[in-house]
Parts: structure tokens; sequence; C-alpha cells
């Protein structure tokens, strides 16, 4: 009975020993895959502020209207400044709208000496007369320089139709002595309505032009008598010929 039992013990305990020793030995190691990268999502961009350009103001538009104060501190200015003046010009008197006379000549003037020259010429452009005033006494002389008369600035003057066409040198007074507004205005010239504070009624029209708004066109109109001045070839402030005042004799 004993060697039977140990023939069937044996090819168990055998077998059991094969599959042990068998599992072991054939089976590879698990090698784990490496692990995804992690995907870190960009920082969210900061949204990009416009910068936009300032904005300018528009420069003021140029003025192109002054007003009647404005206009007559121009005068006051030039006629501060004015030290020289040599001008031609052109004169016309009318009765109710009809031309009674007609004259032309240049005009001459010296703040330092304190002297104006009107000479008078012919339509052919001939002298004719020549006035010369210190403002106190006025000398005539007839074509050829030789003295025909003296008389009194003042009485001249008064003889006169366009007295302020003899006034420069002394333009602050005579706006002064009067009431001003703008009759009409431009951007190259502006008209300018004088009448006076006081006295005799009369209307006196300065033609100013810009830009220092210098006389250009001198009118007087009393009842119904016009007269106009109108001057060309304007030089101010410029050297004056030396001989221009010599024939002043008292």
């Amino acid at each position: 009975m004993k060697p039977s039992i140990n023939k069937v013990i044996f090819p168990f305990a055998l077998s059991f020993i094969l599959a042990a020793c068998g599992g072991s030995s054939t089976e590879e190691p698990v090698v784990p895959e490496p692990a995804a990268p992690e995907v870190v999502a960009p920082a969210p961009k900061k949204p990009v502020q416009e910068v936009k350009a300032p904005v300018k103001k528009p420069a003021p538009a140029p003025k192109t209207t002054l007003s009647a104060a404005e206009l007559t501190a121009r005068l006051k200015e030039w006629d501060k400044k004015l030290a020289t003046l040599e001008t031609a010009f052109n004169q016309t008197t009318s009765y109710d709208g009809v031309e009674v006379s007609r004259s032309g000549g240049k005009l001459f003037y010296d703040r330092a000496q304190n002297r104006l020259r009107l000479d008078t010429m012919s339509p052919e452009g001939d002298l004719e007369q020549t006035a010369i005033t210190d403002k106190k006494d006025i000398v005539i002389l007839d074509e050829a320089g030789n003295q025909v008369t003296t008389l009194s600035w003042a009485d001249w003057q008064q003889g006169q139709p366009n007295q302020a066409l003899f006034d420069f040198g002394n333009y602050t007074a005579l706006v002064e002595r009067h009431n001003a507004v703008v009759k009409s205005q431009t951007a190259k010239e502006a008209v300018l309505l004088l009448t006076p504070k006081e006295g005799e009624e009369y209307q006196l029209l300065l033609t100013l032009t810009a830009p220092d708004y210098f006389p250009q066109t001198i009118t007087i109109t009393s009842d119904l008598m016009t007269t106009e001045a109108v001057l060309k070839n304007i030089q101010k402030n410029q050297p004056l010929p030396g001989a221009v005042f010599g024939g002043f004799k008292k």
C-alpha cells in the first residue's frame, strides 16, 4: 500500500513546483507610459488701448471786422508814428452830384520840421502852384518858385473844401473832435464816418486800407457839396528830397 501512495504524491508535487517556477521567469516588467505634458493655458492678453491723437482746437479765424473804436485807435497809432509822408492825390468837387472842379498834385509832410508842402499840378502834370507851411503861416509860390504871398495857415485852411487832406500829423485831434461809426467794411478796407461833436454839421468819410488802416480816400460832404481826395503812390516814413521845403520864407 505504501508504494502506490508515493507514486500519486510525487507527480502532483512536481507539477506544482514547475507551475510556480514557470510563471515567475517569463513575464517582462511593465514600463509606465510617460505622462502627457501639462498644457498650460496662455495668460489672457490685455486689451490694447487705442492711443488717440490729441484733438487740436481750430485756430480762431482772423478778425475781419473792426469796431469804430478799434478803427479810430488804428488811426491814432499811425498818426503818432508818421514821421514823413509823400503822396500824389486827385481831388474832385461836386455840387448836387454835378462835378464843378477837379485838381491834382503832390503832398509832402515832415513831422520833425513841422512842415507841409502842397504842389498843385495841371492835368498835363505841370506844376502850377506850391504852398508851404509850418501850420502857422503859409507861403504861396508860383510855378517858377517865386514867392507870391504869405497867408495865415488858419485862414487859408478854412478856405479849403477838404481840410482833412492837410491834417496829417494831427489826425488824433481830428478824431477826438468827431463821433465815429463804421459805414462799411471788407477784408481790405473800412469806411469810417466822422461827424462833428459840435458846430457845423457835415460828414467826413475816411476810407482806411488794411493792414495799417492808413487813409486812402478822404471825402467831406456839407449840404450838397462833396469834395473827395484820393491818395496815390503813398510813401510813409521815407526820406524826402532835401530841398522840398526850401522855398519856405516868411
